[in-house]
Formats: C-alpha cells, structure tokens, sequence
C-alpha cells in the first residue's frame, strides 16, 4: 500500500534508542541496530530462558549463571537468538567487569542487541522505563483511534460512504470495500474492490446465503490477512464491509473497525426516498439551468447548494445509450458518480441520452469512472452554469460525432469545425447561410439525410452508401437532386464546404 498507517504504528512501541536516550539509565550500545523493538524487559539469571521468553524481549543479566568458556557464552547468545529475543542488558559490576568478548562477539554475529547496564542501575528501572514508554505509546495510540474516530465520523456526514471508506484505508493502511446484500460493489478504497469482493465472495458464498444475518470472519491467505463484517441493524444484513491487510488486525483496529462497521450500517440503512429525493433534486435544477433565462447570480445560487462554488467552470456530457436502457443507464450513472467523493454533479434523462454536469476540474475523473459503462459520450467545453443550454447542444454535437466515428468519447473543443461555430457572432453568420442553403431541402428529409452522410464521409460514395444502407448509385441520384434543388455543385470544394459549414450548423 503506498498510504502510510496511522493507527498501526502501535506495533512499533518502544526501540532501544528509546531506552540509550534516556540520561537517568546510563545504558550503553555494544551491539546491534538501535532501532530494534523492545517489547518487555525482564530479569532472567538461568542458563536457558528461552523457553519462558516470547520474543521481543530485553533480557536483563548479571551473568550469574553464564558459563565461563568462550563456547558456553556462545551457545548462551544462540538460545536467546533462536527464541527470537531482542537483546541482552548485561549488568556489570557483579559477576563481570565487563561485558565478555565472546558473549559481545556472538551477539554481533547473530545481529541481537548487547547493552551494557552499569551497576549503579537497578534492573528494576530499566523494566520501569520500558513499562512507562509502552504505557505512554498505548495511551497514544488510543488518542489516535479517538481522533480517526471522529474524522471518520466527519467524513461520513460530508461524503458518506467513500469518506468512510477512504479514511479507514488510509488510517489501517488496508484495502477496504463495502457491498449491498447481494455482494455487489457500493464503494471500495483504494482501487475499485472487485479483487478483495472476489475473495470475499469465495468465502462466504457467492449466493449470500450463509448465514443471512450477521456475520464476523477473520482468515489469514498466506501473508494477507481478511476480515468481513455484517453492515445493518437489528440482526438483518444489508452488506458486507471487507478489509484485507498484510499484517495481523491488532485490538486498537478492531475499535475503528467496529466504529467503520456502525458507521457504513446507518448509511445503508438511510431510507432510498432520501437517495431519490437528493437525485430529484439534482435533475430539477439542471432542467431550470438548461431551460435558460436564469441570470449567472442565480444560477450560482442555485448550484451552491450542491456542491458547486462560484468560481468553478462547468462541463456538460450527455451520454448515449447502448445496452442500457435509459432509466438503468440514470441509475447506473448516478451510482457511480455517487462514489466519488468531492466530486458534485447534475443528472437529468432527456430524449436522446442522460446529461451529466460537472466540474471541468473533475472531467477526467468523471470519463475514468463512466468508463466501465458501454456507453458513447459527448463533452461539451468550458461553460458557464447560464450558458448550459448551449453547451448541451454542444456536447449532443460530439456525441454525434463519436457515434458516427465508433469512439467512446468525443470532446467538442477536439473538433475543428464545430469548435469554430462555438463563437456566437459566427454561428449568427453560418445560421443565415444554412437557411439560404438548406431551405429548398426542407421538405425532403431523406435527401438530407443523404446529403449529411456524404459530407460525414468527406464525399465518399462507398462508405456514405453504406452507412445510409442504400446502393451507391441511389446515393449518386439523391445528390443529383440535391445539385438541382440548391444549385450547388457537389464536385466544387468551395460549395461542399459552404454546405457542411450549414449542416454543422443546424445540427447545433
């Protein structure tokens, strides 16, 4: 994970510098990394501890027991090495003067640490002192828990479910991700989740039916370490919060875990008339924006509410169906654009597609998230919230264009053309032309259909027949009757231009 934990660090509690540091010891480094763990201290004078020890331990002798030859000291270093203990603490001044070479050379070959305690220190202050800063690293550790708590708290009153997520990712440096009662993805972080619900869905039953009331399970799949949790209330299972780690889930994650868990239940639990209400809502100002006639004041008041500032400069998509019909493809569009966090957005159905409003800033995140939906999206430029209607006319242009061209995204500013008729005062000017040129079309649609076909297909015969699904020589006829009826010539560069600039124009 490339988030660093603020929780976790509790597993790193007191170091051996921590202890060198302390000027009321008088404890010396002889051998070994300064940065060690210390997890306990502890008095041992037997010839073998190990066995009574657990690890992480600073074992404090006089060397009252330890044997006098080189090859004793030697294998003395090997039990404590193999019984993976920290370090030894040699008292000097009783049994020995100093610490012995063998002990100190062993003790280097085997990477433990060596610390000389004079004897003016009891060893009951050096296991005071490790006590004292374990005490002091728990009760911070149980500060930062308190604090994650509340942030997490904050985040789920501002952006719901994401927040939640993202912080608690962030604070167990873990992946994490949320699903309904049928195990489909409602958010994940960092990434999109669908590995981590895989897994889940292995464990648990990709039906959902073991155990369709609360559920707790914690594995371990080599070194990744899994734990699913039941989200709702009153003993009934609306989803599945699953978190998967590389290390061992202490006590101090569990509370934050419990405290995500409450959280993400009550957001599963928030009746969907509120969800609909806030969707509602949404489309309601996006129709007053695009019908126009709202001063820049008004429009900025009524997008504040929503998440919009002043300053911000907007852009609209409209997106075309293709396997979706219309009412899956709002809701599938608005679930995914409800996952991103800090990102506003306006949703509205209209005839031919979903129109989507959001930040310029926010555009790229937007594509990146509708990428997963089989869909042909139009991307009006930069507008402003009074000028919406004009940039979906805009973006239902390049909507056009990518569908004419099988791409799933077409921004209007990218074509040449199109990106010119955006300026008001020439698309005044190409509007009276197209009514010169075109009127004498106006009642023969499918001789203008023709016609666009053709100058879309840079006045290709075999692919604006195809495309029209007539044979080319039908083609050829229907352009001869558009000659006749405008009085241009369809071989003239100069008259075809004239006409494609009209026929933009009118698209728009």
């Amino acid at each position: 994970m490339s988030w660093t934990s603020a929780v976790r660090s509790v597993d790193m509690p007191v170091t051996i510098a921590d202890l060198l540091s302390l000027p009321g010891l008088g404890l010396r480094l002889l051998t070994g990394e300064p940065q060690r763990v210390v997890r306990w201290a502890h008095t041992v004078e037997l010839p073998d501890p190990a066995p009574w020890l657990q690890g992480g331990e600073l074992v404090l002798t006089t060397g009252l027991r330890l044997g006098r030859s080189a090859q004793a000291q030697r294998e003395y270093v090997d039990r404590l090495a193999d019984g993976k203990v920290t370090g030894i603490g040699f008292g000097t001044g009783l049994s020995y003067d100093r610490a012995p070479t063998a002990l100190v050379k062993q003790c280097a070959a085997r990477g433990l640490i060596l610390v000389e305690v004079p004897l003016a220190t009891p060893f009951l202050a050096v296991i005071q002192a490790v006590a004292a800063a374990l005490a002091q690293e728990q009760n911070a550790a149980f500060r930062r828990v308190l604090a994650h708590q509340h942030q997490m708290t904050r985040a789920a009153l501002g952006k719901g479910i994401p927040g939640i997520l993202r912080h608690l990712a962030k604070a167990l440096d873990a992946e994490v991700a949320v699903t309904d009662a049928h195990q489909q993805v409602l958010g994940a972080a960092p990434g999109d989740g669908a590995a981590l619900v895989d897994r889940v869905r292995a464990e648990v039953g990709s039906d959902g039916n073991r155990a369709a009331g609360p559920l707790g399970l914690s594995v371990r799949d080599g070194s990744r370490h899994l734990m699913v949790q039941s989200l709702g209330v009153a003993g009934t299972r609306r989803g599945l919060l699953a978190v998967a780690a590389d290390t061992e889930f202490t006590p101090l994650d569990q509370l934050l875990l419990t405290h995500a868990a409450s959280l993400l239940s009550l957001e599963l639990e928030r009746p969907q008339e509120v969800v609909e209400a806030h969707r509602a809502l949404r489309a309601a100002v996006l129709g007053t924006l695009l019908d126009g006639g709202l001063t820049a004041q008004a429009a900025h008041r009524s997008l504040r509410h929503l998440g919009f500032a002043p300053a911000d400069r907007l852009v609209v998509l409209l997106l075309l169906q293709a396997r979706y019909q219309r009412p899956a493809l709002v809701q599938q569009t608005a679930r995914s654009l409800d996952g991103l966090a800090s990102c506003p957005y306006l949703l509205r159905e209209e005839e031919d597609g979903v129109v989507v409003v959001t930040r310029i800033a926010d555009l790229d995140t937007v594509l990146d998230t509708l990428e997963a939906a089989d869909v042909t999206i139009g991307v009006s430029g930069a507008a402003a919230p009074d000028d919406l209607s004009g940039a979906l006319r805009a973006a239902r242009y390049a909507a056009a264009q990518a569908k004419a061209d099988h791409r799933r995204v077409a921004r209007y500013g990218q074509l040449r053309l199109p990106a010119l008729l955006a300026d008001a005062a020439v698309r005044t000017v190409v509007g009276h032309l197209a009514d010169d040129l075109l009127t004498p079309l106006a009642e023969h649609p499918v001789l203008y259909e023709s016609l666009e076909a053709f100058l879309q297909h840079n006045g290709g015969w075999e692919p604006a027949s195809r495309a029209l699904g007539v044979h080319r020589h039908t083609l050829r006829h229907r352009m001869a009757r558009v000659s006749e009826l405008t009085g241009l010539d369809l071989e003239s560069a100069q008259d075809r231009a004239a006409l494609l600039l009209a026929v933009l124009s009118r698209r728009l």
